[in-house]
């Protein structure tokens, strides 16, 4: 890691700590680590290494991303992003093509979001059942019009319900999942 990049993780994790109120003593014992080594990593005596920065997104419940972004960059995506619509589960196990998911009313919320499919939407995750990656209450970017690849994440439909899983191709047939398995849990 380049020290340009350890200064930004190290003033973005001083912000959030500030921001919540927590002491870095507080952060190392989070993070299972020793309060003089949590100090040598603020005050850039050594690298933080991306272990402890895994630790730390996951201890001050950001995503290690969040540590690595690029505010300038970020600037110019979000001159460019528009209003999705984040619509609630039961509209998501409804949704078709040929529903409009921009029409007056149908959305719950609008999220920001760079995104060139004319009908992608969010929905707020409800459960747990793809923790760590997804945890409840991240809102999640559908984009109906990506063919997903084996290891993405997808939603899946069965009837009116609908479940983030990840995508498992075997070969060129398709894969049939038993109800039980795209019931939440």
């Amino acid at each position: 890691m380049n020290t340009e990049i350890d200064e930004r993780v190290r003033s973005k994790i001083v912000r959030i700590m500030e921001q919540r109120g927590i002491k870095q003593r507080k952060l190392a014992s989070m993070i299972g680590v020793m309060p003089q080594n949590l100090n040598a990593y603020m005050t850039g005596k050594r690298g933080v290494g991306k272990k402890n920065i895994d630790r730390i997104a996951k201890a001050l419940n950001v995503s290690v991303e969040f540590f690595y972004s690029d505010v300038a960059a970020n600037r110019s995506r979000i001159k460019k992003a528009k209003r999705v619509p984040l619509i609630s589960l039961e509209k998501a196990g409804m949704w078709d093509a040929e529903i409009d998911t921009f029409q007056e009313g149908y959305a719950d919320d609008w999220v920001v979001y760079d995104s060139s499919d004319p009908h992608t939407f969010a929905l707020r995750v409800a459960d747990d059942a793809m923790e760590p990656e997804i945890r409840r209450k991240d809102i999640v970017i559908v984009s109906p019009s990506v063919t997903p690849a084996t290891g993405d994440f997808v939603l899946a439909k069965n009837e009116n319900n609908v479940v983030i899983r990840r995508l498992s191709l075997r070969g060129l047939m398709p894969v049939r999942l038993p109800p039980s398995a795209l019931t939440a849990r």
